[in-house]
């Protein structure tokens, strides 16, 4: 029997929308998968479904398994069709991903960003210089698809920059001497004054403008 499905799966997989996936071993998905049909390869660093192991239990498609919904039933192959077409295979996807628009670790290509702790927030208080910090919520949907685009916000800004992210989740406390209650927020201090902020996600239609402001400022 457990055959006759594998062979029907074929036809009406799960399929994973990397474009959006955050590639870790912690997914959701790897969680409830009855077969291990869902695991993490190390090597190649991302989120990866065996389709003869899937039962077609549709649990990985729930959404409070993954809140971003990175795992798609496609029930027919038309709708498989059109499912591969809406995730296209995205070039700039797991190192691109972490990096500009998560921000829950430092980037793992450049620019990197510092991720904020209390160990390290009054020595990037009371450090000089010009700091973009963005302040991130894990509980905010729009914190994990709209983290500020480093690379583009400053594309334009003649001075060097040093990146943070802080999880206002997990450093409250931090969160609140930095006077954060929108998320994401993006703060830019020179020194230990703040020059500018900009609280809620940017969208890619406000990214231009928004770095030409920055141009001006800093």
């Amino acid at each position: 029997m457990s055959y006759m499905i594998t062979l029907c799966l074929k036809n009406m997989p799960i399929l994973i929308n990397h474009n959006i996936c955050d590639e870790v071993p912690e997914c959701g998905g790897i969680e409830v998968c009855p077969t291990k049909a869902i695991y993490y390869d190390y090597k190649k660093r991302t989120i990866v479904l065996d389709q003869l192991k899937c039962i077609d239990c549709l649990k990985c498609t729930l959404p409070d398994v993954c809140p971003v919904g990175c795992f798609l039933y496609a029930r027919n192959k038309k709708e498989e069709t059109r499912l591969q077409k809406i995730i296209k295979p995205d070039a700039k996807k797991m190192t691109w991903l972490w990096q500009e628009r998560y921000g829950c670790q430092p980037g793992r290509v450049k620019p990197k960003a510092i991720i904020l702790t209390d160990n390290n927030f009054k020595t990037m208080f009371s450090k000089k210089g010009i700091k973009a910090i963005d302040v991130w919520h894990n509980d905010y949907l729009d914190c994990r698809l709209h983290s500020p685009l480093f690379k583009e916000l400053f594309q334009r800004a003649s001075e060097n920059i040093t990146k943070y992210k802080l999880d206002a989740q997990k450093y409250t406390k931090l969160a609140n001497k930095l006077k954060a209650k929108t998320f994401p927020s993006l703060l830019i201090l020179r020194d230990k004054v703040e020059i500018f902020r900009y609280e809620g996600y940017i969208n890619k239609k406000s990214i231009s403008g928004l770095s030409k402001k920055l141009k001006t400022i800093l």
